[in-house]
């Protein structure tokens, strides 16, 4: 038999060793990040998410469904957590068709906290779907009082997702609450001034996501979570613009980069038209950063990993004058 290799042996041979280099430079590039710390956070994040069960409010869930379960300590809305970490049964429909519960990580929930959202806000979502998070806000809101809610998503397909979502848990009554749309989040500046509350759940580099799927993480590079930066960075201008005067921008990544957290703020504080100061908070879980909060899962029994931190716009611009 012959020991030559052929050329498909070749080019798997290749391939694998490109993956092996992928995993080095991911492994070298975080290690920078948190040194002897990473051995134990890598591990986390190769572990199954974590997930808790929002109750909607919109809808009636059994109590039987709740059986076993804990009330999740560190967030004000009704969220109920495993204590074995079992996976949850997809949700069910009332009696009106509207679904019980939505599951997501319970970081996500916390990062609507920050918001400190009330009943009368008008709030936007900036990167909505696929909806957890707008669907959070929303159990916070009151349509008699004024509150409204602004869901956009760029991406026709996952505006789809979003809109469905919105319709399986709201019931037909209370939907002029939100509405959902599709602009260019980078481009989002017809709104100046309008909104109490903004969240910029931004996308990135999701590394734990990367973990748990071969062939995304395959495609990782130190490029990615610069060009991830760059268009964060728009993202956030448009955010920050969309705000009131004293209003509140909550900027979130489910990343560990520093690039797309806190440089990304400490870039956007030197660099905005508009003036605007981080507002410092502790919270029950995770851990503070240099401008923000980040929940990461060696640390917090399995949830996150999520950065967030809290911007408040203090005026209009620096010469007090529209852009």
């Amino acid at each position: 038999m012959s020991l030559k290799l052929s050329k498909k042996q070749k080019a798997q041979q290749r391939e694998q060793e490109r993956k092996l280099l992928v995993q080095k430079q991911f492994n070298t590039f975080y290690e920078q990040v948190y040194g002897e710390r990473w051995e134990q956070l890598l591990e986390a994040m190769h572990k199954p998410v974590r997930h808790c069960l929002m109750l909607n409010r919109f809808s009636q869930v059994s109590q039987e469904k709740l059986l076993g379960l804990e009330k999740v300590p560190f967030v004000t809305i009704d969220c109920f957590q495993s204590p074995t970490w079992e996976r949850f049964p997809p949700p069910s429909a009332d009696t009106h068709g509207i679904k019980d519960y939505y599951i997501l990580d319970a970081g996500s929930v916390l990062a609507t906290e920050a918001l400190d959202i009330q009943p009368g806000d008008h709030v936007l979502d900036l990167c909505a779907a696929p909806g957890g998070k707008s669907l959070s806000i929303l159990q916070r809101l009151d349509r008699r009082k004024g509150g409204f809610l602004k869901s956009n998503e760029i991406a026709q397909d996952r505006r789809r997702r979003l809109r469905q979502v919105m319709d399986d848990y709201v019931p037909l009554e209370e939907r002029d609450i939100y509405n959902v749309i599709g602009q260019d989040g980078t481009k989002f500046f017809d709104e100046g001034l309008q909104f109490d509350k903004v969240l910029l759940d931004a996308p990135c580099s999701s590394e734990r996501h990367l973990l748990h799927d071969p062939k995304e993480f395959d495609q990782w590079s130190q490029k990615r979570t610069t060009t991830n930066a760059e268009r964060q960075f728009l993202l956030l201008k448009a955010a920050i613009f969309s705000a009131k005067v004293n209003g509140l921008i909550v900027y979130g990544t489910c990343s560990i980069s520093p690039q797309e957290n806190d440089k990304l703020i400490q870039k956007t504080l030197k660099k905005s038209k508009i003036p605007i100061q981080v507002l410092r908070r502790t919270w029950p879980i995770g851990e503070p950063t240099e401008f923000g909060w980040i929940i990461l899962p060696d640390k917090t029994e399995g949830w996150g990993p999520l950065f967030f931190a809290i911007i408040q716009r203090t005026g209009v611009s620096f010469d007090q004058e529209d852009e």
